[in-house]
């Protein structure tokens, strides 16, 4: 990830350093005089934000300039982005504010995918729009931005259902799996199930009484 279109490395560790030096004197020698030791006092990571950017960064919901969001939801076969107008409500009519805000998540979602390494099979619902001028006009940005990325990725058409498919290259396990571990009382899922909540003594939901006494 380090290259000539970097400005410099601070690295905080002496051991770490002569690592980071000693590699790059074998694959990219120019690069060893823009790496830096860091010595201020203040912690590197505090200094520059990186733990405030890191927690924005494992967010589900991702606002746009505009007042808009996406949501981001990762699943163990795909990554599923979500975009919504939010706040924002334009200053002209409805396929002109839908317009503005898929071209903002469009830029957004580019750079999430950057940022949080994101890679594998990845579906964004992008807000619906009439005009097949302003569609292609989204996907152009998109594709545009997406051009910046190191990694290797391949975007599809607008799909019937109105979804862009792409798929981006899947190098490391990403930002979410590196800072997290599972839940170990739902294993991931994210839900509290009813046989939980049976066994402690609430009382069965009517849906759930009701299925049981189909089955039965």
């Amino acid at each position: 990830m380090f290259t000539k279109d970097f400005r410099r490395l601070l690295v905080d560790d002496e051991e770490t350093m002569d690592r980071i030096i000693n590699y790059l004197k074998d694959t990219e020698p120019d690069l060893v005089s823009r790496v830096k030791k860091y010595e201020d006092d203040m912690p590197l990571f505090e200094r520059f934000h990186v733990e405030d950017q890191l927690r924005k960064a494992l967010d589900r919901k991702v606002w746009l300039p505009s007042g808009g969001h996406i949501v981001i939801d990762r699943t163990e076969a795909l990554t599923v982005i979500d975009v919504n107008t939010g706040r924002f409500v334009g200053h002209s009519n409805l396929e002109e504010t839908v317009l503005q805000n898929n071209l903002e998540a469009a830029e957004e979602i580019a750079r999430q995918l950057r940022l949080r390494d994101i890679g594998g099979i990845i579906v964004i619902d992008f807000i619906d729009m009439e005009i097949q001028k302003n569609q292609d006009q989204v996907l152009h940005k998109f594709r545009e931005q997406l051009a910046k990325d190191k990694r290797r990725t391949q975007v599809f058409d607008v799909s019937s259902l109105g979804l862009v498919e792409m798929t981006r290259k899947n190098v490391s396990e990403g930002l979410l799996e590196s800072f997290s571990e599972a839940c170990p009382t739902c294993n991931g899922r994210g839900v509290v199930l009813y046989e939980d909540a049976a066994t402690l003594g609430s009382p069965l939901p009517s849906t759930v009484e009701e299925a049981i006494a189909d089955a039965e």
